[in-house]
């Protein structure tokens, strides 16, 4: 339920900005794959991937470790983040199979920006400003999605036009139906897959 009162909408404001910093990351490995490339990308997304998942296991299997760490992040974590494993996680595992998978640079460094910008711009218009909403998601998130994402598609991808329409589509219909296990993984991996797809056989 969105705080219709100033202090009660300032504290959703906080929060949600904290834990979109986290999607900033996205940026950074987009910023890897372009300067460094494909392999070097893959060899730090793999690894930072694989110490995460030990970290994760560790943090769900101990109460005790789970606890301080949840504390250690307090306001940044999801409350279903406590028996599951984080977005960071999810977001190293679907940028790491985004690289893997999809060819074209210039499609995979959008992907990885369509979570940072898209995804980021969902959650924080939905949760600070969001009124209408179907299926728990607010159609003024959604918008904010679309917008942002056509945004980067049109400065990235080459060409831009109507892939960069197709980009923003796709980016805010994974948003909104937030398919399994998470949209972290699925948003990057699922519009990359999709958009080489487009630009391959069509």
């Amino acid at each position: 339920m969105l705080p219709t009162d100033t202090a009660g909408r300032w504290s959703v404001f906080r929060q949600e900005g904290k834990r979109k910093l986290f999607h900033a990351l996205g940026v950074g490995y987009a910023l890897l794959y372009a300067g460094a490339g494909r392999t070097a990308a893959l060899w730090v997304l793999g690894t930072g991937l694989g110490a995460g998942a030990i970290v994760e296991t560790l943090r769900l299997r101990n109460p005790a470790l789970n606890r301080w760490l949840i504390d250690r992040f307090a306001g940044i974590h999801r409350d279903k983040e406590t028996t599951r494993p984080s977005g960071i996680v999810w977001t190293m595992a679907g940028c790491f199979l985004t690289v893997l998978f999809v060819p074209d640079g210039d499609i995979v460094i959008a992907a990885m920006l369509y979570l940072t910008v898209g995804d980021g711009l969902a959650g924080f218009v939905g949760r600070v400003w969001g009124r209408w909403r179907v299926r728990g998601k607010s159609l003024e998130g959604s918008a904010a999605c679309f917008l942002g994402s056509w945004a980067v598609g049109a400065l990235v991808l080459t060409p831009g036009g109507a892939e960069a329409l197709w980009g923003a589509f796709l980016t805010t219909a994974v948003e909104a139906l937030s398919p399994p296990p998470d949209d972290n993984l699925t948003i990057p991996l699922l519009t990359g897959l999709s958009l080489y797809a487009v630009r391959r056989f069509l």
